[in-house]
């Protein structure tokens, strides 16, 4: 068998099975995980810029294609940094599983354990895939647009109802077209990072109708010698300490698929940033809640972080709302100012606010070959000449933060009708129609 093939597998007893409880739980949150990011996504500049490229504007965007449904919503959550990210790999499952999920229900009337079914089996393959291709695909491409290509097509696979023959083919195309790069994406092309989501689940949902009309592709798409791992993620100094063999990808890719749920080990956004920013975040707060001290007593900080990690947050002067998600030294200097770093979306005022900005340029961030990704040390240099040091982990959102959350969104959208679409996500898995929540949810994102 092909890795693609032994994902159609996956995904054909995926769809036929019980889920079990607690998995069946994690995914409903990511529907609200992913719903909340998008409610706040759809006020922005980029989903005013999508509507009027779909032509919403015109035909009052009452009825549209999955694609541009998948396209749109995939973006608009990507907006604000707070669409959940996975603890294995760098990856932003949501704003493109759920969204090409969603996006498919809405043409393709299933229930709503069908539903949730496409969107774990979307996150389980979507991880894989880019924990195999490691960093040397992280280097380059953005593993949420090209791996979560992937992992959209297998959920949009599942809600369409394909067969494991065209659920393989699906996957082929979805390889295939595949594509994202890192380029000033943290600089001048922040907003094409709102679009690699929604591109991912764009063609995800694509690849599983093309499939469904009987269109072929690649079977080796995955691991053949011109596949997507041969292509995409190629050894060489920029990923020193990888060599993987055949069988170790394999393992990875294939071995006790769904024993493990990949969805379980998903994180929900404490902060409206990059998540390189999170231990940082955790550190100067730690140093803050030290017995009387005060910001005033800090003369400046030092963040010490991997080398990706400081090349992805170490921004030092964020001109915009948008470069500001990847910077450390404004996240901290918003801590040391006295704002609420947890509120989303964070108002664009404080960037130019004159207490904030005489912070970032007293934060530096440097980067270190022996931090493994998710560290971060923050030093304080205090004021009477010693210095204090914390090492934190992040913290992610309890069950029920990720709710309260969704709720107060949904209500801010919908009004009193943000109850019913809060209703329907929470009992999802008793829906025989998933047809009343996919309405609710369009009508809350769509502005």
């Amino acid at each position: 068998m092909t890795v693609a093939s032994e994902w159609a597998a996956y995904c054909s007893t995926t769809a036929s099975s019980p889920l079990p409880a607690n998995v069946e739980a994690r995914a409903r949150l990511c529907v609200a995980d992913h719903l909340h990011a998008a409610i706040h996504g759809a006020r922005s500049d980029t989903a005013t810029l999508l509507r009027s490229y779909l032509g919403w504007e015109r035909i009052g965007g009452s009825a549209t294609h999955a694609e541009a449904a998948a396209l749109y919503a995939g973006a608009i959550s990507a907006v604000h940094e707070i669409d959940d990210v996975h603890q294995d790999t760098s990856l932003h499952p949501g704003s493109v599983v759920v969204a090409a999920a969603l996006a498919a229900a809405g043409e393709c009337d299933v229930s709503g354990s069908r539903l949730l079914a496409a969107i774990v089996a979307g996150y389980e393959v979507a991880v894989r895939l880019s924990v195999a291709s490691g960093h040397r695909h992280y280097h380059y491409f953005h593993s949420t647009a090209t791996c979560g290509t992937v992992g959209a097509a297998a959920a949009a696979s599942i809600v369409y109802g394909l067969d494991e023959e065209r659920t393989t083919h699906a996957f082929g195309m979805a390889a295939t077209s595949a594509s994202g790069l890192w380029e000033e994406i943290n600089d001048d092309a922040v907003t094409v990072k709102h679009l690699h989501p929604g591109l991912a689940a764009e063609r995800g949902v694509r690849a599983a109708k093309l499939a469904r009309l009987g269109l072929r592709s690649a079977r080796h798409s995955i691991e053949g010698d011109k596949g997507f791992l041969a292509a995409l993620a190629r050894a060489g100094a920029h990923a020193p300490a990888e060599s993987p063999t055949p069988e170790d990808l394999a393992l990875t890719l294939v071995k006790s698929l769904g024993e493990r749920p990949a969805i379980l080990r998903n994180i929900f956004k404490r902060y409206p940033f990059c998540l390189g920013c999170f231990e940082p975040l955790e550190g100067i707060r730690k140093l803050l809640a030290a017995p009387s001290r005060k910001p005033s007593d800090i003369t400046g900080v030092l963040v010490e972080t991997s080398t990706s990690t400081a090349w992805m947050v170490g921004q030092s002067d964020p001109r915009d709302e948008f470069q500001a998600k990847f910077s450390a030294p404004y996240a901290l200097a918003l801590v040391l100012a006295g704002h609420d770093v947890e509120r989303a979306p964070l108002p664009k005022h404080l960037l130019d606010d004159p207490e904030v900005r005489r912070w970032i340029p007293l934060i530096r961030v440097e980067g270190d070959a022996e931090f493994r990704r998710r560290r971060a040390r923050v030093i304080a240099s205090l004021n009477d000449g010693t210095r204090d040091s914390a090492d934190e982990p992040f913290r992610n959102l309890a069950d029920d933060e990720v709710w309260r959350r969704f709720a107060r969104a949904c209500a801010d959208a919908l009004g009193e009708c943000g109850a019913l679409l809060e209703h329907a996500v929470d009992r999802c898995t008793s829906l025989s129609s998933v047809a009343d929540l996919v309405a609710l949810a369009g009508s809350a994102i769509r502005g």
